[in-house]
């Protein structure tokens, strides 16, 4: 049995409260015993949404908050290969929206079922400790370019950040995709 490909276009939001902490999903043990990660808000889009249109859809999904107005320029993409398992790879392409929100309590409601396994809590974490877990942060991270942000620096064009996402390697399990080429498309 081959590997399938799959193709896919996310819309991912840096939604940062009025402490300039971030809201970043995590996860323990969900891909394997002891594997750690957080999650940005956001996720794939549906046929036809554009990519404001999917991020506002996805963190109402996720975190019953409804973003309304302009969610300003796309700050940065990054694009790679990932997997969550033997025989199947997405090549995806990551657009991220920064929005200020009032600090609030996510709500679990809208989670799809995966997701309510996946996400073990949603953390509320400042820059310096986004920098401590960078690493971690699912599908790249945005330690440096959140600094930027909070500065009040806004990219002219959106920045392009390092893929730092994992595959499913048959050989040695999981491992991080650094090494794996940016899709330039």
């Amino acid at each position: 049995m081959g590997t399938r490909v799959w193709r896919r276009r996310c819309a991912r939001v840096l939604l940062v409260d009025e402490d300039d902490r971030v809201l970043l999903f995590h996860s323990r043990d969900y891909m394997g015993p002891g594997v750690e990660y957080y999650v940005t808000p956001g996720g794939g889009l549906d046929e036809g949404e554009s990519l404001e249109d999917g991020a506002v859809r996805e963190v109402f999904e996720e975190t019953g908050l409804r973003l309304t107005g302009d969610l300003g320029p796309v700050v940065a993409e990054t694009a790679g290969v990932w997997s969550d398992g033997p025989g199947l790879v997405i090549e995806s392409e990551d657009a991220y929206f920064f929005v200020r929100v009032p600090h609030f309590e996510p709500a679990r409601d809208g989670l799809e079922a995966i997701e309510r396994r996946e996400f073990t809590a949603a953390r509320w974490l400042s820059a310096a400790e986004v920098a401590e877990v960078d690493a971690l942060v699912f599908p790249a991270g945005p330690s440096a370019l959140l600094r930027g942000l909070l500065d009040g620096a806004r990219p002219a064009a959106p920045l392009r950040i390092p893929w730092g996402a994992w595959t499913w390697d048959t050989d040695r399990g999981w491992t991080t995709t650094e090494r794996a080429p940016i899709l330039d498309r």
